[in-house]
């Protein structure tokens, strides 16, 4: 009896040691660590938010340096007819969209542009009207002695039709009209109308806030310069939003970047770079 016991003992002492203790069963699970992001994205579209997106994307990599960016750029246009077939991950719109252009897409407003007129550091006038900028761009103001300024043929210089700046401004400056001046001409990128303006003394242009060049000048609208102040206040009327774009078939990926992008971090870096963030 007594060897039966010590046996029955001895089996309950083994099984003890081979079966987990429910105290091991209630302990928690690590916390899983949160996988690093990895892939490439893809932009296309305004060539005025190409340099922002760049800046941008700098950032994030910082954080995530597995994440390769390829910013392309081609237009507003461009870039919504990209999202909208599948060929971009991010498309980048430099003005509102139409209906049209929308369905099917999600807009994300990043940040706030001014349309800066801009004319050759030595031309000596430094205010015109809305009223006037839209006759220089129709033609019916040809020579900037009519402002003030020196007996020249004024030069007005659009973006190419596909720029989204482009379409901001005929639709802002000279209500959804078409310029029609004589001796309007076409250049295709941001940095081509700056580059325009400099080189020209009889010439007038425009340029999206954040592409603004040292070497030119800013004119007033009615007596009004462009500003965060004054587009919050209504004063100055030329500004339009800046947006990024995603459609179903985006990586997963995008939405990280634009949820960096639209974070107080990522505002912080829009507003570093020229723009004025949408939070304020």
């Amino acid at each position: 009896m007594r060897r039966f016991s010590m046996i029955m003992l001895m089996m309950a002492f083994m099984f003890a040691l081979l079966t987990p203790s429910c105290s091991r069963e209630l302990q928690p699970s690590p916390t899983p660590t949160e996988k690093p992001l990895i892939g490439k994205l893809t932009f296309a579209g305004s060539t005025t938010m190409q340099p922002l997106a760049a800046k941008l994307s700098e950032a994030f990599r910082r954080q995530h340096p597995q994440v390769i960016f390829d910013i392309a750029a081609g237009g507003t246009v461009v870039g919504i007819q990209a999202v909208h077939n599948g060929t971009t991950d991010i498309g980048m719109a430099s003005r509102q969209l139409s209906p049209e252009e929308s369905s099917g897409v999600n807009i994300y407003v990043v940040c706030i542009d001014a349309l800066a007129i801009v004319i050759n550091s030595e031309n000596p006038v430094s205010s015109i009207t809305q009223a006037q900028l839209q006759d220089i761009y129709m033609g019916k103001i040809t020579n900037w002695k009519e402002l003030g300024g020196n007996d020249l043929e004024i030069i007005p210089i659009q973006r190419e039709v596909s720029s989204g700046t482009r379409g901001a401004f005929d639709d802002l400056a000279l209500e959804k009209q078409e310029a029609l001046a004589a001796s309007l001409e076409t250049v295709i990128t941001a940095g081509d109308m700056a580059a325009a303006v400099a080189s020209e003394p009889a010439a007038i242009g425009y340029l999206g806030f954040g592409n603004l060049e040292s070497n030119i000048k800013i004119l007033e609208i009615d007596g009004v310069l462009p500003s965060q102040g004054t587009i919050h206040d209504g004063t100055y009327p030329l500004f339009r939003p800046l947006s990024l774009l995603t459609a179903p078939t985006s990586q997963p990926l995008a939405m990280d970047f634009i949820d960096f992008v639209l974070s107080p971090e990522g505002q912080s870096y829009v507003e570093e770079f020229g723009w004025i963030p949408i939070n304020k």
